[in-house]
């Protein structure tokens, strides 16, 4: 007895975490004794702790804890035990503690007194916008404010920083996160239950994906549409985004735990604090028809002309049955023509939509053929049914995927951004194209191909040549599926969806989770003849090894969540976009692909214009900045410009628009009449897409020119045609050059034809000089002009077209 009184005089000695383990350490039986008799001490480990666990986004391993706090698991248990915030729960199968408080944010305006926190909502999740302006924001930003300070001390949370009491607030507040909707995890189609559909304040996300693994058809992800827009319509930052998962992990864990629970007494608010952010979704357990009120109260359906295709029957069931205000059928169109009044369906529905389909076709095949350019048969008027473009709904099934087609000068029928019929690039594709049709089908959109501008009207579908002002026809038609093509969609397994914000052209499976992989593009790829094309518009003289796709999902995912943002900041407008080029030092590849570019540490391309990232337009502006050991690296970013103004050296990020502190441009330029380097404040506006390394070709230039067929005869004089052009015409003028060696043939023929570039509107005069047998070089547009050997070594091929 005389020992164990001697411990506890020790033990009663001033706290010190290094005693409380030693004791723990070698005495374990004497371990809740020692808890007890040294509670300022367990106060202590127990703030530390849930410091740890807030700083690890709301939730440990009990192991990891352990091994942090070299404690054993019996104390560490002890302490949790007693803790109001601390909770022991199962997360997969092992022991897990979370960390909740009562502590919640006053939502009174002119509170005369309370026990919660008078704190800026704004300025827990990160930043306040009504601090920058002239007033300042009315609500308190200080965590240290003596009524915040009492609060938290007597809770035991005055060491926490503001981040990681946002953690702590977030799973614990059901004020600051939306509730996941019940009614939608339950029932089947694409919002179960829910009666409100699209238009649900409550997050529609699957419970079982929270609680662990699940490959079922609902929601696996923050960044799904409905999801994505309830948390930005919360205020949300970005970079929570990325712990979404792991937070309402945590609350739902926690909401299952007490849900079996007997009601505690009610507090002070008639509220049980307990009950998490989903304890709005239980429905009342009395009554037969509670919880029916909505329905038995809908008015009545009034019937409408049927003009969509219902996607719920096409995948296998709709709940409406004959009441459903779209159309019921098998497959994802249907043709019909029109009888009196009413609308029939047309025989041959498969061949007549593949008909349709073909761009070139004017009408369908059949005794009596459908015009599908007035949309009649005969005398009778015709209608073609579908399902929603699947730029509207990407994530469901059997919606429509349509395509864009421009006409050439040969009748053929060309698909935006495809190499086909030797034609440059569009910098725009089928699906950029059909998302700005959806969203005003009155738009004039502008696009480049080559080194030509052109705009599209949609009202008109007609295609124009900014420069020549020469026309072409557009059409839009949607992609072909046969009624075996439905029957294999419907029966083939979909696989968890992980990937639903990620571009369709990526390879998913060699997509990681975290981190990023480079995927190697294939020379012939239509991905790498537009980067090339890109890069070759400014760059001549230098070898393009290779050209690497940079697949991270995680800056993607921000990339998206700052796009949304800026359009919501913009009134819904599609915010400015372009690829840029950023040239490096090869050290700083890693960094850039893993972590996005950081001025501060890659350095600054000059501060000009601001302190910030810079990139060009020209490739060979950014190739100054590149470093010169044989192999050289350039970036090509897809960047947010957005609004842009004049860059100064002062700045830190872009100016104010109004001369006020609350809306300011988003970028900065060198020219605001011709922009060539733009600078970018914001890290999460810049997507590092792709990947150049080159080299000088004058190296290789002797092995070249030993490949070129030498000339059998003394030097001679030969015709080369040069070209001027004109909006109207091209005139074509001999000049001759006299060839002493075949390098230098080329070299000089290079020079001449690249000054005047030949512009296609003339299909006579492109004809003749490609088929000229005394032309010895070959032309290209200035877009997709050979910027190594290859200009040297031509082999009397065609010349590249341009959109015209």
């Amino acid at each position: 007895m005389m020992a164990l009184a001697s411990l506890f005089i020790v033990v009663e000695a001033p706290p010190s975490c290094l005693s409380f383990v030693f004791l723990s350490s070698i005495c374990s039986h004497f371990i809740s004794l020692s808890v007890h008799f040294c509670h300022p001490e367990s106060i202590m480990t127990e703030a530390a702790i849930i410091k740890t666990i807030c700083a690890h986004n709301g939730s440990m391993k009990l192991d990891d804890l352990t091994s942090i706090f070299g404690l054993y698991d019996e104390a560490i248990e002890s302490i949790i035990s007693r803790s109001e915030s601390c909770s022991v729960e199962f997360m997969n199968g092992q022991k897990t503690v979370i960390v909740r408080t009562k502590v919640r944010l006053c939502r009174a305006q002119n509170c005369s007194g309370c026990a919660n926190l008078h704190l800026c909502k704004w300025f827990l999740f990160g930043s306040c916008r009504f601090d920058r302006g002239r007033r300042g924001c009315r609500f308190s930003h200080d965590l240290l404010s003596g009524q915040n300070e009492l609060v938290l001390t007597a809770h035991g949370l005055n060491t926490l920083d503001v981040k990681e009491l946002r953690i702590l607030l977030l799973q614990s507040d059901n004020s600051l996160l939306p509730a996941v909707c019940h009614s939608y995890n339950n029932g089947v189609g694409q919002y179960g239950r829910c009666q409100e559909a699209e238009n649900c304040k409550r997050l529609h996300i699957c419970e079982k994906y929270l609680r662990g693994s699940c490959d079922c058809p609902r929601a696996h992800d923050f960044y799904e549409p409905h999801p994505l827009k309830t948390l930005q319509d919360r205020g949300i930052p970005s970079d929570l985004m990325l712990i979404m998962k792991d937070l309402y992990s945590n609350i739902e864990v926690l909401r299952l735990r007490f849900k079996n629970k007997p009601p505690s007494a009610p507090n002070a608010a008639g509220q049980n604090p307990r009950r998490g952010p989903n304890a709005q979704n239980r429905r009342p357990s009395s009554g037969f028809n509670a919880g029916r009120g909505q329905e038995a109260q809908r008015p009545p359906h009034t019937p409408t002309e049927k003009t969509e295709i219902c996607m719920y029957y096409i995948k296998g069931h709709c709940k409406h049955g004959d009441s459903c205000y779209k159309e019921h059928s098998s497959l994802p169109y249907k043709w019909e023509v029109k009888e009196g009044s009413e609308w029939k369906a047309l025989p041959e529905n498969e061949a007549i939509e593949k008909d349709y389909c073909d761009p070139a076709r004017l009408y369908s095949s059949g005794i009596t053929p459908v015009c599908f350019d007035t949309m009649t048969q005969g005398p009778r008027t015709v209608r073609r049914l579908s399902t929603v473009s699947s730029v509207v709904q990407p994530n469901f099934i059997l919606t429509t995927e349509w395509l864009w087609y421009w006409e050439d000068e040969f009748g053929n029928w060309i698909q935006y951004a495809t190499a086909e019929g030797g034609h440059s690039l569009s910098s725009i594709s089928s699906t950029e194209l059909e998302q700005k049709y959806q969203a005003d089908n009155n738009a004039v959109v502008e696009f480049t191909a080559g080194s030509q501008t052109y705009t599209l009207s949609f009202q008109d579908m007609i295609q124009e040549n900014k420069r020549y002002t020469t026309k072409k026809v557009v059409k839009r038609r949607p992609k072909f599926v046969s009624a075996a093509d439905v029957r294999t969609i419907k029966t083939t397994k979909r696989t968890p969806n992980n990937f639903k914000a990620l571009p369709e052209h990526w390879d998913k499976a060699l997509t990681p989770e975290t981190g990023y992989m480079r995927v190697s593009l294939q020379s012939t790829a239509g991905e790498y003849i537009k980067i090339k094309e890109l890069f070759n518009r400014t760059m001549r003289g230098f070898s393009i090894l290779n050209i690497d796709r940079i697949q991270n999902k995680a800056l993607w995912e921000v990339f998206q969540w700052q796009r949304d943002c800026m359009k919501k900041n913009n009134r819904g407008k599609d915010v400015a976009e372009k690829q840029l080029f950023h040239g490096t030092d090869r050290k700083h590849v890693d960094a850039i692909c893993k972590n996005n570019f950081d001025w501060r540490i890659c350095g600054t391309h000059g501060t000009a214009y601001g302190k910030g990232s810079y990139f060009a337009r020209d490739a060979k502006y950014s190739h100054s900045y590149t470093k010169d050991s044989g192999t050289r690296s350039m970036f090509v970013c897809r960047i947010l410009v957005g609004d842009y103004t004049k860059g100064d050296s002062e700045y830190l990020r872009p100016p104010s628009k109004d001369g006020g502190d609350t809306i300011f441009y988003d970028s900065c330029v060198n020219d605001m009449y011709d922009p060539s380097i733009f600078v970018v404040f914001e890290k999460h506006q810049i997507y590092p897409e792709y990947l150049i390394e080159y080299r000088d070709s004058s190296e290789y230039e002797p092995q070249i020119h030993h490949t070129i067929t030498r000339p059998t005869a003394p030097v001679r004089r030969v015709a080369v045609p040069s070209y001027s052009s004109t909006n109207s015409s091209v005139r074509i003028t001999p000049s001759y050059t006299s060839f002493s060696s075949a390098s230098s043939a080329a070299s000089s023929s290079r020079t001449s034809l690249y000054a005047s570039p030949l512009h296609s509107s003339s299909s006579a005069a492109s004809s003749s000089f490609s088929s000229s047998a005394t032309s010895p070089s070959r032309v290209s547009s200035s877009s997709s002009y050979a910027s190594s050997s290859t200009s040297a070594s031509s082999k009397s091929s065609k010349s590249d077209c341009v959109i015209c």
